[in-house]
């Protein structure tokens, strides 16, 4: 078991210095045979220490080990003196704060509760038990949220996202309270 651990150290070492060859001289080659290794170090970390905490360790390592990369290219930088700075001059602009948080609140309250009816409605469905719908229920939601929420902030026309998603949650809505419950 102590052999395979260090082999598996030693493998993640490796595709993690072979991801960093291929970022610096900009050759494809040395980074998928780096992630090759993140790979194949995965299998080795499985057999150390079981599925479950393989892939939780084969996966994190090579963002822990990352950072030696970082450290290695972090250059100190002098600083200029604070009178050579001009006087900041703080400008509030009412409209784009509440612009913004409006954004923020959409994002993170309403798109919430809407994506959250929407995939219940939908899981709802599945022809599978109920624990096993609040599971994918679970797994399937933040997924949603994220990728409309992206859609959401990358959309040049974000009336037709909210309106597009108040109606989806009206109509899950009622679904949910009307016609499944009803």
């Amino acid at each position: 078991m102590t052999t395979t651990l260090f082999v598996s150290v030693a493998l993640s070492a490796l595709a993690c210095y072979a991801i960093y060859i291929g970022w610096a001289t900009q050759k494809k080659r040395w980074a998928y045979a780096g992630w090759a290794g993140i790979a194949v170090s995965i299998v080795a970390w499985c057999n150390v220490l079981g599925t479950e905490f393989g892939i939780t360790v084969g996966l994190c390592l090579p963002a822990i080990m990352v950072w030696l990369g970082i450290a290695r290219h972090a250059k100190a930088e002098k600083t200029k003196p604070d009178a050579d700075k001009p006087p900041h001059q703080w400008q509030c602009q009412g409209k784009a704060v509440a612009l913004t948080g409006w954004h923020i609140l959409y994002v993170l309250i309403v798109q919430m509760v809407t994506f959250s009816l929407i995939v219940v409605a939908l899981v709802y469905q599945l022809p599978i038990s109920e624990p096993k719908q609040m599971a994918t229920g679970v797994i399937i939601l933040p997924l949603v949220w994220g990728v409309l929420a992206y859609w959401y902030v990358m959309s040049e026309h974000k009336l037709r996202h909210i309106l597009f998603s108040v109606v989806l949650a009206a109509v899950a809505a009622l679904y949910l309270f009307g016609v499944a419950h009803g």
